[in-house]
């Protein structure tokens, strides 16, 4: 038993010992790197490590996915093969091209017309959904008698948008406003403005209802930020003869500017994937007709579902950052 024992101990020493004391050495050497580095490189890196699990399980469950999407966007054809010797039956995906996107832009005119729609649905909903949050968080933020029960309410949507309550509200109309679509409303605003400009308007009011539905998280996002302000610059402005109105576009917009491209990404990502998305509809359609379309060509207008999301939130957010220029 005493040999047992002393060979455990010999096998403790070399093999386990010396790689636990260099993990020891190397993470002395990081955190005293770490305690040298200044404040703002310092939330860098704890940024970085409070987002390090979703990136490993990006790596390990999403890169994958991703890649096989990629690849059958890029095919020619995906079927299933019966392998007699093994008696198997396989999926193979064959060529390599951009024979599905030529399909979808020169053989379906339809289609390019619903991409084009859902490019312009979601490029006039994110800003007013930002906008809108943004309005609401300023009143929230306010120091009134049951602002809570207010905060609640306005929370109440982001619950019931889950699941399919919104598909049914959207099938019986009710995240649109007849009256302002068919009535004096529409009427004035196509008068006095012209057909762009007022297909514009009637299209915010035609989704002031939906709008109202996606801005809960946003304006709560807004709301913690501005309560993180620094109070001593708005008393300061005060002092200073600055009216509410040019702190709000001198303080208190600049300091959201961060946090409104946060609210960019995530409506237009909540948003472009909703199931009320013409474009994820025609995808899910495709999918179960193999023998018109088939998983490479939904596979494309997924990709390009994916290319509007990134144009409308890296246009929106070139827009900031310009913004965000002349208050540096």
């Amino acid at each position: 038993m005493k040999k047992v024992w002393q060979k455990i101990k010999e096998f403790t020493k070399k093999i386990i010992l010396p790689p636990i004391k260099w993990f020891k050495k190397m993470l002395s050497l990081l955190i005293e790197r770490y305690q040298k580095l200044p404040n703002k490189k310092k939330k860098m890196v704890q940024g970085y490590l409070y987002i390090l699990p979703w990136i490993v399980g990006l790596a390990v469950f999403g890169v994958y996915q991703v890649a096989q999407s990629f690849r059958l966007s890029m095919a020619d054809s995906h079927r299933s093969v019966f392998y007699p010797e093994t008696s198997e039956v396989r999926m193979v995906t064959e060529g390599f091209g951009l024979k599905q996107y030529i399909a979808i832009f020169k053989n379906n005119p339809v289609h390019v017309e619903t991409i084009l729609s859902t490019l312009a649905d979601i490029a006039l909903v994110v800003p007013l959904v930002v906008i809108f949050a943004l309005i609401l968080a300023l009143l929230l933020n306010r120091k009134i008698k049951g602002i809570g029960i207010f905060k609640i309410i306005f929370f109440i949507p982001v619950i019931l948008l889950s699941g399919s309550l919104l598909g049914y509200f959207n099938d019986y109309g009710l995240l649109t406003m007849p009256s302002i679509a068919y009535g004096k409303i529409s009427e004035t605003i196509t008068y006095f403005f012209p057909r762009f400009i007022s297909a514009i308007i009637l299209g915010a009011f035609g989704k002031i209802i939906l709008i109202l539905w996606l801005s809960g998280v946003q304006t709560l996002i807004f709301l913690i930020a501005l309560q993180k302000n620094d109070k001593s610059i708005l008393e300061a402005a005060s002092i200073d003869g600055a009216s509410r109105w040019d702190t709000f576009w001198k303080v208190t917009l600049p300091s959201v500017f961060p946090i409104m491209i946060i609210n960019i990404i995530y409506t237009t990502v909540l948003y472009a994937n909703l199931s009320n998305n013409q474009l994820i509809a025609l995808i899910n359609q495709c999918v179960a007709t193999p023998a018109l379309y088939g998983r490479p060509y939904a596979s494309a207008l997924a990709w390009i579902l994916f290319f509007i999301e990134v144009g409308v939130i890296g246009f929106y957010t070139l827009i900031i950052r310009l913004s965000s220029r002349k208050y540096r």
